[in-house]
């Protein structure tokens, strides 16, 4: 970490002012030294990914995409923007998550706006969507129609499951939830931003509660699921900036996925889907949970794109009356 009250130069073991740094254009801090630079020192400091991490906070505040940084390699930077820059890598180097930082993380192909209320978009999340959209394109063409299906995502964070499925799912009503109001706005801020405003429903409330009476096609979420005993564990951009209500699960890390197991089959239509993200280590209980209640067939655990057992799947059945 950098002293309290420190201030970074853009080189090492140096500290220099901004007038100093741009005064001659073969000093100057183009692109190229900037990232050479900012990765270096993010790799000092144990940062995961260093060069990523520098190629999004030069963008941030240069403008621009990656292609950029590469196309224009010896622009040089501004002296405001290497005031805007210095703060970020500090940040960054006190392991501080980029997205934060920047306001936001991809996730499917598009931009979500993400802040400490929500948890950041994981990639091994988009294997849930992808779970329900195999599932849709299942269904038979003449017995499918997307303006009639009904998605509830639980606990919808920035809205990145349920909006996806939104975009992907052309007329497919989805019903978002979240127990945190700064989250509801987030996600209501990116529904508007992808013009699908008019799509999702938000609700505020626990779990299933929001969904009242409602019959739904698929339930989906990704819930807390962190055991106890692995919090301390968790690296320190997670553990010290991400929400703890969004990552801790309890002594065993089922406390949120229980209730939604035992309580979805009544909200789901015969052959509806019900999808959660999971611990890996978790895998054997959780489809033993959905094993112990009446009304689900074909559940199973599938992988995510790094081979882990990620996600449960189980597929709904007629309720005996």
């Amino acid at each position: 970490m950098y002293p309290r009250g420190g201030q970074i130069g853009f080189r090492s073991g140096y500290n220099p002012s901004v007038s100093e740094v741009t005064s001659a254009q073969s000093d100057a801090w183009t692109t190229r030294r900037l990232l050479d630079w900012i990765g270096v020192h993010l790799d000092q400091k144990g940062v995961h990914n260093p060069t990523l991490v520098g190629r999004m906070l030069l963008t941030h505040v240069i403008g621009g995409t990656d292609i950029d940084l590469y196309t224009d390699p010896d622009r040089p930077a501004s002296a405001d923007e290497l005031d805007r820059l210095r703060p970020l890598v500090a940040r960054a180097a006190s392991h501080e998550p980029v997205q934060y930082l920047v306001g936001q993380a991809d996730f499917f192909g598009r931009a979500f706006r993400v802040s400490p209320a929500t948890l950041i978009p994981r990639t091994a999340t988009e294997s849930l969507v992808q779970i329900v959209l195999d599932w849709y394109r299942g269904i038979p063409v003449e017995s499918r129609d997307s303006a009639s299906l009904t998605i509830a995502d639980i606990g919808t964070g920035s809205g990145c499951i349920g909006l996806t499925l939104a975009r992907q799912i052309p007329g497919a009503r989805v019903i978002a939830t979240d127990i945190v109001e700064e989250a509801i706005q987030l996600a209501r801020t990116n529904a508007a931003l992808q013009g699908l405003e008019d799509r999702v429903e938000f609700r505020l409330g626990s779990l299933l509660s929001p969904l009242e009476s409602d019959s739904c096609d698929v339930i989906c979420a990704n819930l807390p699921y962190v055991p106890d005993a692995d919090w301390e564990g968790l690296e320190a951009n997670v553990k010290d900036h991400e929400p703890e209500t969004a990552l801790r699960g309890g002594i065993d890390g089922l406390d949120l996925l229980r209730p939604v197991i035992a309580g979805s089959r009544e909200r789901l239509k015969p052959g509806g889907l019900l999808v959660l993200e999971i611990d890996p280590a978790q895998a054997s209980k959780v489809l033993e949970q959905v094993e112990s209640h009446q009304g689900f067939s074909e559940a199973s655990i599938e992988r995510d794109e790094f081979k882990d057992d990620r996600i449960l799947r189980a597929v709904a059945t007629p309720l005996e009356p």
